[in-house]
Parts: structure tokens; C-alpha cells; sequence
């Protein structure tokens, strides 16, 4: 009997396929690491990823239990974009944000990444460009490549790590269609001034002008409630009318396992009902009825009246910094986020990361995030894993200065 033969090409759409076959740095990291291969073992630090390792938010449990018992028939029914939900987005833009957005430009997703990967799906087309800052965050440029553009990475400026405008505009083209930033910044944690965003946004409206085509962009403010210091965050929409705000709330309440987040248009988005109803059947269709469970969403008014403990995050960002720069690291300070970027000992910052392992800390080294030389911590981690790191932290920095050099 005659054995047929197939291609991996007759089981996965052939764009899919090749998608999937190419790998990024980060992407190996989380698959070939000792870091996976060890994260789980007893007395492992892990300040790798953003979650929390302390107990849930008081109030986050009993604000979903509070909206989990059916209150009505079809409770648990198909659900879109609820009414109540986007007012109460839209009421706590206002709060947050300063920002004026209409209910009917609220479109909620399970998500950031979801929120992302539908703004990039309505714009871009095979073969346009994206342009990114690096270091990006870690999925940016795997979520451009899956809805078939291409992204373009313009480096942040060196120490200071604002944007490149200079750099942003030579890196436009014609086939040019949007830039994605975050601010604050994930890994840097650099929050972009106001002067910075509206020189952003001249020179994005003088693009569009030369090319005969709007160049857009897409905001992530993912991390636009972890600011220390009091500081102000600016939303880029306020100043650049084609643009997309995506919000995801699992930072704020350090929840990450429970996704709900939304995509808003500014009001001065020019031919807002069309983009409305493209966005509606993307959610419906094309990512298959990508919108947060029902529980989420009724929760969501309750959820909002939660406050992550700013104040203790930065107790542990000013502690780590002063603990690791008394030992001998370079530390950078974040103006937001969860994440320390802190220089490696070794330029092998991947080398170290390993050498770090031996001591059971577990970080993520800075060449697969495109960023050389780094290593990035996360302030997710509790007292007491900061406070049985720090010596670790010491005895890896000797080792490595003892056998490689300073």
C-alpha cells in the first residue's frame, strides 16, 4: 500500500506556517531557557514576568463574586460591547486620563494584545510598514509579523531613552502606515513629555501630508497608571487626531489571568462611524468574538474603584535600586511600569542571566527584549523574595567580576 506523503504546507496556511517557523529572540528564550526549564523549583526568585506574587487587590475576589450570580435571565448570554461597560471606560478616561472619549468609541477586548492586533488588522495591509521603538515590548513585533506587515524598529535615543524623532522620520516611507508606542515605556519605563508627543504628532501630520495618506497611531497605555512619582503621563491621542488608544486593565490590578481591556477613539478621529463598524466586525468575525466575558465586564464598575498600592511598588523600586547600586550595578530609574533595567556585569547579559540561575534568580536578559547589555527586573516580586535576592545579586556580580574582569 502506497504511504501519501504530505508537506507541512497541506496541514497550515502557508502564511501561518510561516509565522509560526519564525522564531524571535524572545520567542526562544521562553521556550529554551533555564528559566523555563527551572522556574518552578522550590526556593526559585523569579522576576522575570509581571506577576504578582502577592495575594489579589482587597476587593478584586469580591467584586467578581458579587457579579457572578445571575441577576436576570441570558446573565450569561452572548455579550458585545455592553452600554454600562463603555460608559464606565469612558467615565474613568475622564478620571485617570483627562480625556473626553464618547461611549460609542469604547470597543472592549479581552486584552492589550487583542486591542493591538485589531487596530493593526484594520490598517495595515501585506507589505506595510510599522514602526516600533526599540526595545519594544516583547510581543510587538510578533503581533505585526501574524497580521502580515512588517515592523521597523527606530532605536530610543541613548541614556536618556525619549524618543528619536529625528530617527522616527527618516524611517517613514511610503509604505508607512503606523507607528506603535507605549508610554510609560516598557522596558525603559520612560514616560514621553507632552513637548516630545506633539513634536510626535507634527511630524506624523507633516508624513501624512507628503505621502497623500494618514499615518496612525496606536497608544498602548498598558502601564498609563503605574507612575511613581506623581509624575504626568500624557495620552499621545490628545495630540494627533489619527490615532487609537488601547488599554489593558490586568496591570493595574496585577491580574494578568484576567483579561479585559478596550479600544478608544479620540474624538477627533476622522470618519469615526466607518472605523466604528470595522472594529465591531473584526471583534465579531475575523478574531472571533474577541470581547471580555460577561462577568468582567459587570464587574468592571467595581473593579474600577480599586487602587493598585502605588506607594508600595516604589518603596520596592527606591529598595532595589539603592540595594544593587550599593553592591556595584548600574540601575536605571523608571518613571512607570513594574520593571528595573539594569545594566549586566558581563556584556554577555544572557551569560549572566545564567550565571544568575545558578543562584536561583531568575530574570530576563536584555538581547532577546533588543536591548544588549541589560538585564530587566520586575517589581512584581514580594519582600521577602527581594530581600533573600539582593545577597544573590552580590555573590553573582563577584563571580562574574572574579572570573571575566570588570
Amino acid at each position: 500500500m502506497n504511504k501519501q506523503k504530505f508537506s507541512k504546507s497541506h496541514f497550515i496556511a502557508p502564511k501561518l506556517l510561516k509565522t509560526i517557523e519564525h522564531e524571535t529572540p524572545i520567542e526562544k528564550f521562553f521556550r529554551t531557557s533555564t528559566y523555563i526549564n527551572r522556574r518552578n523549583d522550590v526556593g526559585s526568585i523569579d522576576f522575570t514576568l509581571g506577576d504578582s506574587h502577592e495575594m489579589p487587590l482587597p476587593g478584586f475576589v469580591e467584586a467578581l463574586q458579587n457579579n457572578a450570580v445571575a441577576q436576570k435571565i441570558g446573565w450569561y448570554g452572548y455579550k458585545t460591547n455592553l452600554p454600562q461597560t463603555r460608559e464606565i471606560v469612558s467615565q474613568a478616561l475622564k478620571k485617570h486620563r483627562r480625556i473626553s472619549i464618547s461611549p460609542d468609541d469604547i470597543f472592549m477586548t479581552n486584552g492589550t494584545v487583542v486591542g493591538l492586533a485589531i487596530c493593526l488588522k484594520l490598517l495595515v495591509q501585506e507589505k506595510d510598514e510599522v514602526i516600533i521603538n526599540l526595545p519594544p515590548w516583547l510581543d510587538y513585533r510578533g503581533i505585526i509579523d501574524a497580521v502580515g506587515a512588517t515592523s521597523v524598529g527606530v532605536p530610543l535615543m541613548d541614556k536618556t531613552f525619549n524618543l528619536d524623532l529625528e530617527k522616527i522620520a527618516t524611517s517613514i516611507t511610503s509604505r508607512t502606515r503606523a507607528i506603535l508606542i507605549n508610554s510609560p515605556h516598557n522596558p525603559t519605563g520612560k514616560i514621553f513629555s507632552e513637548k516630545i508627543l506633539e513634536n510626535l504628532a507634527k511630524l506624523l501630520t507633516e508624513a501624512s501630508e507628503h505621502y497623500g495618506k494618514p499615518i496612525y497611531l496606536i497608544s498602548d497605555e498598558t502601564f498609563s497608571r503605574v507612575i511613581f512619582d506623581n509624575q504626568n503621563c500624557p495620552s499621545p491621542t490628545q495630540f494627533y487626531p489619527f490615532s487609537f488608544l488601547v488599554y489593558g486593565y490586568s496591570k493595574t490590578w496585577m491580574a494578568p489571568g484576567q483579561r479585559i481591556g478596550y479600544i478608544a477613539l479620540p474624538e477627533t478621529m476622522p470618519e469615526r462611524e466607518k472605523i466604528r463598524n470595522l472594529i465591531y466586525q473584526l471583534q465579531t468575525l475575523y478574531f472571533g468574538w474577541c470581547f471580555p466575558s460577561a462577568l468582567m465586564q459587570y464587574a468592571l464598575e467595581d473593579l474600577e474603584n480599586l487602587n493598585l498600592n502605588i506607594e508600595n511598588l516604589q518603596y520596592k523600586r527606591d529598595w532595589m535600586i539603592q540595594e544593587l547600586r550599593n553592591i556595584g550595578y548600574e540601575v536605571n530609574i523608571p518613571e512607570g511600569t513594574f520593571f528595573l533595567l539594569v545594566k549586566s556585569p558581563l556584556e554577555d547579559d544572557c551569560a549572566f542571566a545564567e550565571l544568575l540561575a545558578n543562584y536561583g534568580v531568575f530574570v530576563l536578559p536584555g538581547t532577546p527584549q533588543e536591548i544588549p547589555g541589560y538585564l530587566r527586573i520586575s517589581l512584581t516580586a514580594n519582600k521577602d523574595m527581594i530581600t533573600q535576592a539582593l545577597p544573590k545579586f552580590k555573590l553573582a556580580r563577584e563571580e562574574a567580576i572574579s572570573f571575566h574582569g570588570s
